[in-house]
C-alpha cells in the first residue's frame, strides 16, 4: 500500500526563494530614491508658486475698484475685532492682486502693514518710534517692487498722519482726515493733491461713520462709501 504524499510537501523543493537581503536592499534603495524625487519636485511647484509674480503690469494704477473695496472692508472688520490673522491674509491678498506681488512678498509686506496697525492699535504715543518703521518698510517694498519713485518715508509719515488725526478730537473730521489721506495719496500715485480729494474724503467718511458707530457700525453703509472711494481712485489716477 502506498503511503500518501502530504499535500504540501513539494513546497521544499520549489524553487522560489526569499529575495535575499541585497535584492530587499536594492528594491528599497529605489522607493527611497522615487520619493525623494517626488518630494523634491513637489517642494520646487511649492517654492515657484512663492516667488513667481502673477501675470499683468505692475503698477499702483491698475487695480479692481470693487475687490480692492471689499478687502478692505475685511481687513476693518477683523481690525476692530482683533481678528490678526485674518487681516494678515486679507493684506497678503490684496498686496498681491494690487501690486502683483508674489506670494512671498506679499507676506513679507504685509508682515510690517500688520504689525504697524497692531502696534497702533494699543498705543497713545511714540507712533513715529514703534509704527513708523514697519510702514516705511511696506513702501520700501512696494517702490522697489513696482520701480515707482515715491519716498516710502514720506508716504508712511503721510499714512500715519491720518491715522493719528482721526484718534484727535477737532482733527478727525471727514474732511480733515480725507485730506491727509489725500496728501498720501498724491504722492503714492504722482499726482495732484485735488485730484484725489473726493476719493480720499470719502474714504474718511467711510472711516468715521465706523468710528461714530462703535460695534454698532453700519458695515453695509461703510461698505457702499468704501466702493464709492475706490471707483473715484481709480478712475482719478488713470
Amino acid at each position: 500500500m502506498d503511503t500518501p504524499t502530504p499535500k504540501f510537501e513539494g513546497s521544499r523543493g520549489s524553487s522560489s526563494r526569499p529575495e535575499s537581503p541585497v535584492a530587499d536592499a536594492r528594491v528599497h534603495s529605489r522607493r527611497v530614491r522615487a520619493w525623494v524625487l517626488g518630494a523634491v519636485v513637489v517642494i520646487a511647484i511649492a517654492v515657484y508658486f512663492l516667488v513667481a509674480a502673477p501675470p499683468g503690469p505692475r503698477s499702483l494704477r491698475v487695480f479692481d475698484p470693487e475687490r480692492t473695496a471689499a478687502l478692505e472692508l475685511d481687513m476693518w472688520q477683523a481690525y476692530y475685532a482683533r481678528r490678526n490673522v485674518r487681516l494678515f491674509a486679507d493684506l497678503v491678498t490684496m498686496l498681491h492682486d494690487e501690486n502683483r506681488y508674489s506670494w512671498a512678498t506679499s507676506a513679507r509686506a504685509a508682515f510690517h502693514l500688520a504689525r504697524a496697525a497692531a502696534r497702533f492699535a494699543t498705543l497713545r504715543s511714540d507712533y513715529e518710534g514703534q509704527v513708523l518703521p514697519d510702514l516705511g518698510a511696506a513702501y520700501a517694498i512696494q517702490r522697489d517692487w513696482l520701480h515707482a519713485d515715491f519716498s516710502p518715508d514720506a508716504v508712511a509719515r503721510a499714512e500715519l498722519a491720518w491715522w493719528v488725526a482721526r484718534r484727535v478730537p477737532g482733527s478727525d473730521s471727514p474732511e480733515q482726515v480725507g485730506g491727509l489721506i489725500a496728501d498720501e495719496n498724491a504722492l503714492l500715485y504722482g499726482v495732484p493733491r485735488d485730484r484725489v480729494l473726493d476719493a480720499s474724503t470719502l474714504r474718511a467718511r467711510a472711516g468715521k461713520l465706523r468710528d461714530d458707530g462703535g460695534e454698532q457700525a453700519d458695515w453695509a453703509a461703510v461698505s457702499d462709501l468704501l466702493h464709492q472711494s475706490y471707483r473715484a481712485l481709480h478712475t482719478a489716477v488713470q
